[in-house]
């Protein structure tokens, strides 16, 4: 299990149940370009919680954890603030690839293709909730190609994606509207969000009106997985 393509430590708290963050690939920004044409080192010393400053700290990391507080989860950014919800977060990638963009390449196909790696991600930490980032890689999820490898995982889809945009204003112009995308499983919510860096325009008044949507997704995962750490604790204590 160590062994997954996850930005997050593997720890207690997220092995089993927790809450996986799922971007199309791995970023490849002009600041990496730099320090890489330099010859500095830009691995990871090492790996802690989602929302850690110390370790996570770049625009896509930043923008989500900014987004938590706008649903009414304000992350902690140290490890001696951070508790079990923090921990419960995993952040991984669909694509095991580098780019700065992903123009010109067909996502959902590529996401289909290129699919081993994520559902053995998926298979070995079995989440409550997948967030990704972008709506590809839903489309890929609920694929003919992938739904009986996707329903082996996590049981039967229940219904068909629920799609959702609102009609929002923030001093008297309409904010650029973005698709969130809602899908259910037997031991699954998926939500699909607009990509925090790679979508123009994205006001944080409009990721604030999905509220309701987030926080009712949340906070019925997190009773459910809160309960079940605390069973696990009982029973090694």
């Amino acid at each position: 299990m160590e062994d997954l393509p996850v930005h997050t430590r593997i720890i207690e708290e997220n092995r089993e149940g927790g809450l996986l963050l799922c971007g199309i690939n791995h970023g490849y920004s002009k600041h990496d370009e730099r320090q890489d044409a330099t010859g500095i080192d830009r691995s990871d010393s090492h790996k802690s919680f989602f929302s850690d400053s110390e370790v996570n700290d770049y625009p896509f990391r930043n923008k989500i954890v900014s987004w938590f507080d706008l649903w009414g989860y304000e992350l902690a950014r140290s490890k001696r603030l951070a508790g079990r919800f923090e921990r419960s977060i995993i952040q991984t990638n669909w694509l095991q690839t580098c780019s700065n963009n992903v123009r010109g390449v067909n996502t959902q196909r590529a996401c289909i293709e290129e699919h081993k790696s994520f559902l053995e991600t998926c298979s070995a930490l079995k989440p409550g909730i997948i967030f990704f980032f972008g709506q590809e890689p839903l489309w890929a999820f609920t694929s003919p190609a992938l739904s009986p490898k996707v329903e082996t995982i996590f049981g039967a889809r229940t219904g068909e994606i629920q799609w959702l945009q609102k009609t929002i204003y923030y001093n008297g112009k309409r904010c650029t509207r973005f698709r969130f995308g809602f899908q259910q499983y037997e031991r699954l919510a998926v939500v699909a969000l607009p990509h925090p860096t790679g979508a123009r325009g994205i006001a944080s008044d409009y990721i604030a009106a999905f509220k309701p949507e987030m926080s009712k997704i949340i906070d019925v995962w997190w009773a459910k997985h809160e309960e079940t750490l605390t069973r696990r604790s009982r029973a090694t204590g």
